[in-house]
């Protein structure tokens, strides 16, 4: 049986325009977005991506598939998750996780199958203002940021760009 656990303490989600920004290569998967840890304001800020500083950033490790869109906050109750209580501007994993039961059905035809790998992996979920964000990885690293989402964006890509041989 699935099991929504959310993920507390690590940031309070902006309610308005949280901008988040995806960058990845083969492996390895960043999200980043603005958060705000002092308030929980529901008042909606308009950001600008190029000055505003304070984001958060999520470093997803070894991961296999991550999706990104629809729903927002106003459509989220018509997502199969809501009847798990799944809300907006949260953080979740989902435990038991039906994305990772298809995904590994989907890899036992490889001839070198191990259903032990599937142990490691998780389901994450993010839920924004308008959009939600889930992707199946082994682990994710958080790190508060004082800078633009513009400047992290680059930090993310020069990060993605370094090969470790």
């Amino acid at each position: 049986m699935m099991e929504l656990v959310e993920i507390k303490g690590l940031f309070e989600m902006d309610f308005g325009s949280p901008s988040p920004t995806i960058l990845s290569n083969d492996n390895e998967l960043f999200i980043a977005f603005y958060a705000d840890k002092q308030s929980s304001s529901t008042i909606p800020q308009e950001r600008n991506t190029i000055y505003d500083t304070g984001i958060f950033a999520l470093k997803f490790k070894a991961f296999l598939k991550y999706t990104f869109g629809l729903p927002g906050d106003e459509t989220i109750q018509g997502h199969p998750y809501s009847k798990l209580g799944m809300k907006s501007y949260s953080f979740y994993e989902l435990r038991n996780s039906d994305l990772i039961k298809s995904l590994q059905d989907i890899e036992k035809i490889h001839p070198n199958y191990n259903p032990e790998k599937w142990k490691m992996y998780k389901h994450y979920i993010l839920t924004f203002h308008d959009n939600m964000f889930e992707c199946i990885a082994q682990d994710f690293e958080i790190r508060e940021e004082n800078t633009s989402l513009y400047n992290q964006a680059t930090v993310m890509l020069n990060e993605l760009s370094v090969r470790h041989f």
